[in-house]
């Protein structure tokens, strides 16, 4: 019988708990798909392997009949936490996410961590909120993207990096992905801002923090983001589309407007939306 230990972390789908010496159990909710909890101990398997800032994952378990992930145990606070004590300091704090990802895009190609493109299109067919229409239009903006060839995290943000005494230490690996650093940027990038709204996975983030943490991290990753105003202006149009599918924001207002309004500009934005204000 699996014995739990205290609660570590509760997240949108997940909680985490102590669990044996140097260890903690990420047990999925109730609502997450079965096969959830096996695809992210792959993927974080296989970026671990490959020297990526990763945890590494110790075991799949069995709690409830359901499949639990176990990983070791990584002592310190998330970066957020480093943020939220020291407000003041923001944009140095997004120069050290900014780091995080140089380091996971550095690393290499994992085996069997499927392509972007493909996880996009099924994100995509399963954003209710956007019309059929809308849906056919996004697939074929992300068809037409340049695909690239980097290892993308796909939800790096402060909450989801750990500040170990071994230096930081990325997790949430779930939606890992091969394909074009632009597109990994642009995520964070909207993970970053402020939408004038409650960020679920930033908690009590005020405007002015958020402005200097984006800042920081965007100025920071500039050299990643070396490509042509319109491409990078697809990218972010279909990277907000695809965040519907996930639910994960209370209000979807913004993401929808961000996706629309780069459907409406066209192929030759003024400015690069990414740092556009």
């Amino acid at each position: 019988m699996i014995r739990l230990g205290g609660l570590v972390a509760a997240g949108r789908t997940s909680d985490v708990y102590e669990y044996g010496a140097g260890s903690v159990i990420k047990v999925p909710r109730p609502s997450v798909p079965e096969s959830w909890a096996a695809r992210e101990a792959h993927y974080t398997s296989a970026v671990h392997a490959l020297g990526a800032p990763a945890p590494a994952v110790r075991d799949v378990v069995c709690v409830d009949g359901r499949d639990a992930i176990v990983f070791e145990r990584v002592d310190g606070r998330s970066l957020w936490q480093h943020v939220a004590d020291e407000p003041d300091r923001a944009a140095a704090h997004g120069r050290v996410l900014a780091d995080v990802h140089r380091q996971i895009f550095s690393v290499g190609l994992p085996l069997d961590v499927e392509g972007l493109v493909d996880r996009m299109r099924l994100k995509l067919d399963a954003a209710e909120v956007l019309t059929e229409d809308e849906r056919n239009a996004a697939k074929r903006t992300v068809d037409g993207l340049p695909r690239g060839a980097a290892l993308l995290h796909g939800d790096l943000h402060p909450g989801n990096v750990l500040m170990s005494e071994r230096g930081p230490v990325a997790i949430d690996w779930f939606d890992a992905a091969i394909g074009h650093p632009v597109a990994d940027v642009v995520r964070s990038s909207l993970l970053l801002r402020d939408f004038g709204r409650e960020r679920p996975h930033l908690p009590g983030a005020s405007a002015a923090v958020l402005t200097r943490l984006h800042d920081g991290y965007v100025e920071a990753m500039a050299s990643c983001v070396a490509a042509p105003a319109d491409v990078v202006g697809a990218w972010e149009g279909v990277v907000a589309a695809s965040r519907l599918a996930e639910r994960a924001e209370a209000d979807e207002s913004s993401l929808l407007t961000l996706w629309r309004d780069s459907r409406q500009r066209g192929p030759t934005p003024a400015v690069v939306p990414l740092i556009e204000r």
